[in-house]
């Protein structure tokens, strides 16, 4: 029983505990000098034992690294070590520690590397980049309407449209010339109506884009509400909520290239997140917005925020550049289509109306409409092909005088307060269109460039680096048999004080 009560005690010993009673004699040493180097022994084993938890734990974390090298948002996570000092609490005597500076290795905390400066740089770039992507997008399709080289281009069409009027001014009595007129207007009149109907239909997608907007918007919101209360529960229990804080960052990335956003984080380790000067989340609850009609912009919707009902203003973002397409160059874009159809429809009219045709009608317009969205060729000409009025006099049927001063208007400056001609004009819009196209392009290639910097700078401190994973996880190996390494000898010499030593246990 007596060698029960050593071999007891012997075992709390090794564990770095103090010898507990056990129903029979308690391990005792032959002088006081044995017991103190068995209870330094024991320090120095429980100092051993925390570096294999240290090192163990160096080991998970590397493993944990190389695991989500390639996931998305990961930050390289690093063990801190931190040596364990005398602090004046410890309640062992001088002779006990023998000398000891320390009680080993403390590894309590695991942190997540990252650089908030640059994940606030990154952000902000992000929110322009987008912007710029959006309204580039939208120019781009736009220049498509208009910026066509084929002969069925809005520009060959019209130049077409006043090669047939020349043609029936050298052959007044032609039915083909007039046949030809008839036909080259109907289709310059039918691409101007699909450039308008081309252009309207854009602005309706980008409409209907800011409910799907909106849903991303919300389900980001959503997220970090709930992200925020996970992470304030496992910080309180005093672990660390690194892989759900990434999550968190990943989704305010999202949130930036999105709209205008802010935030900060509390001292309960949730953050507070703006839109705008709106606030989206607040701890756990997140601020819905919605797509409604605009009262104030007719056929459109805006975004508002559920609770109040106030308007999702922002000033960089994915959504303010579909507003700026949507609200300013789209409708800038049919304001000038619309002006170079009612110029036309204007201009030839007057002309037209006052002329005769082969069977001497007088008096009809040309075109029927007032814009883009209606412009055609009068159905009565369309029929009646002989009625188009070429003659600038009563019965004089060779006459193409009338026809002549119509097919003159091409040269004369009658769009843009009479600065320019029409194919000026036309041309004006492709051109300025173009420098639009190209200027949104050059910048959201700019932001593209420097988030793509920025994103690799952010890589460079908190990326995992396999190379240097598999070096920690090697030193943390080797450290971790040195450890154990530490705990043998220790148990060996314990032996060896308890059993070859004096006589324990009388």
């Amino acid at each position: 029983m007596v060698q029960h009560a050593r071999r007891h005690d012997l075992s709390n010993l090794r564990l770095g505990r103090p010898p507990e009673p056990c129903g029979e004699p308690p391990l005792r040493f032959e002088n006081r000098l044995e017991e103190e180097l068995a209870l330094a022994l024991s320090v120095g084993l429980d100092t051993a034992v925390k570096a294999l938890r240290a090192h163990q734990l160096a080991v998970d974390v590397a493993s944990h690294n190389i695991a989500n090298a390639q996931s998305p948002g990961f930050s390289r996570q690093r063990v801190l070590l931190r040596p364990i000092g005398l602090d004046g609490s410890d309640h062992f005597s001088r002779d006990a520690l023998l000398g000891r500076s320390g009680f080993g290795v403390d590894a309590s905390d695991v942190n997540r590397v990252r650089d908030v400066f640059l994940d606030f740089q990154l952000r902000t770039n992000l929110g322009a980049r987008d912007q710029n992507k959006a309204l580039s997008r939208s120019l781009s399709q736009a220049e498509l309407v208009f910026n066509d080289p084929t002969d069925n281009g809005l520009g060959a069409l019209m130049g077409k449209f006043w090669a047939a009027w020349h043609d029936v001014v050298n052959s007044p009595e032609s039915p083909a010339a007039r046949t030809t007129l008839v036909h080259s207007t109907s289709t310059m009149a039918t691409r101007i109506q699909r450039a308008h109907g081309d252009l309207i239909a854009q602005r309706a997608d980008l409409n209907r884009s800011l409910g799907m907007t909106a849903d991303r918007i919300n389900a980001a919101a959503s997220e970090i509400a709930s992200l925020n209360f996970q992470i304030k529960q496992v910080e309180l229990n005093g672990d660390m909520a690194n892989d759900l804080r990434d999550r968190r960052d990943l989704l305010l990335d999202q949130l930036s290239g999105i709209g205008d956003i802010s935030y900060s984080e509390q001292p309960d380790s949730s953050i507070v997140v703006y839109l705008g000067s709106h606030e989206l989340v607040f701890a756990n609850t997140a601020r819905e917005v919605k797509s409604v009609a605009d009262l104030a912009n007719p056929g459109m919707d805006k975004l508002i925020f559920t609770m109040d009902d106030q308007d999702v203003v922002t000033n960089s973002g994915e959504l303010r550049g579909i507003l700026d397409a949507r609200d300013t160059a789209i409708p800038g874009l049919v304001a000038k289509l619309d002006a170079l159809a009612a110029g036309l429809i204007t201009g030839v009219n007057a002309i037209h109306a006052a002329g005769f045709g082969l069977d001497n009608s007088t008096g009809l317009a040309f075109f029927t409409g007032t814009g883009a969205s209606d412009i055609a060729l009068n159905p009565v000409l369309s029929t009646n092909p002989h009625q188009i009025a070429a003659s600038s006099a009563l019965s004089a049927p060779g006459d193409g005088s009338n026809a002549l001063a119509i097919a003159n208007l091409q040269l004369a400056t009658t769009m843009a307060a009479g600065t320019l001609t029409f194919d000026e004009y036309y041309g004006n819009i492709v051109s300025v269109l173009g420098a639009d196209v190209v200027r949104a392009d050059g910048l959201a290639e700019s932001a593209d460039l420097m988030s793509s910097h920025l994103d690799q700078l952010r890589q460079s401190v908190s990326g995992v680096n396999i190379d240097e994973e598999m070096t920690n996880l090697n030193a943390s190996q080797h450290a971790y048999e040195a450890a154990a390494r530490v705990i043998t000898t220790i148990d060996e010499m314990l032996e060896t004080l308890i059993n070859r030593t004096g006589i324990a246990g009388r």
